[in-house]
């Protein structure tokens, strides 16, 4: 409200005006804010992007991994062709979201692609006021891999903090099952005050 004030104050061309007009000003932009607040709660909505993100049910944290069972988790939402651009895909992607906790007045979105039909890739998104992306993280995902001596298939794990603490778990998975899972490395993000995704020590 107060930038949206300034921002008159300046087209205004430095002309002078007593505190009354001034607090006019102040009073016609909260109604402005208060107007679009009662709208919201009762549906109405300008733009539908605004109005899908505000669909999406928000799951709790904390959240541990559920591997590829993504419905273990929580309802995800399909995402409609026209709102995939908003996480940086194509019209044809398949998509799925499910809303979280917002992070420093951010919203934060969990995304999950269908790389086929069995198989998801699971990411965070930060996203800013007008519904863009700000960062993003993969948090699960699923490959093929060969070694020399062997081959398999690494993964990952997760666990989200109620504070948004993110930590990522990368294992190999020979194709003996008997073999128990080797674990790559581990990772830890946070979620900084300009809505990154920043990694920290893991503190042992």
């Amino acid at each position: 409200m107060l930038a949206s004030l300034a921002l008159f104050m300046m087209s205004c061309g430095g002309k002078k005006h007593d505190a009354a007009y001034y607090m006019d000003m102040v009073d016609s932009i909260r109604k402005a804010e208060q107007v679009k607040e009662i709208q919201q709660k009762a549906g109405i909505y300008n733009d539908p992007v605004e109005a899908w993100f505000d669909t999406l049910g928000i799951h709790t944290l904390p959240i541990k991994s559920a591997g590829a069972e993504i419905w273990e988790i929580g309802h995800f939402s399909p995402v409609p062709m026209n709102i995939n651009e908003n996480f940086g895909y194509s019209a044809s992607a398949k998509l799925k979201a499910l809303g979280l906790p917002s992070a420093y007045r951010r919203r934060v979105v969990m995304v999950v692609e269908m790389v086929d039909s069995v198989t998801p890739r699971l990411m965070l998104y930060t996203m800013d006021k007008k519904y863009q992306p700000i960062d993003q993280l993969t948090i699960y995902e699923k490959k093929d891999n060969d070694r020399t001596d062997d081959y398999g298939e690494t993964y990952m794990e997760y666990y989200i903090t109620s504070k948004y603490e993110i930590m990522l778990l990368l294992y190999y998975q020979s194709h003996h099952q008997d073999q128990k899972p080797e674990l790559l490395n581990s990772r830890r993000f946070v979620i900084n005050k300009d809505g990154q995704f920043e990694e920290t020590i893991i503190e042992l």
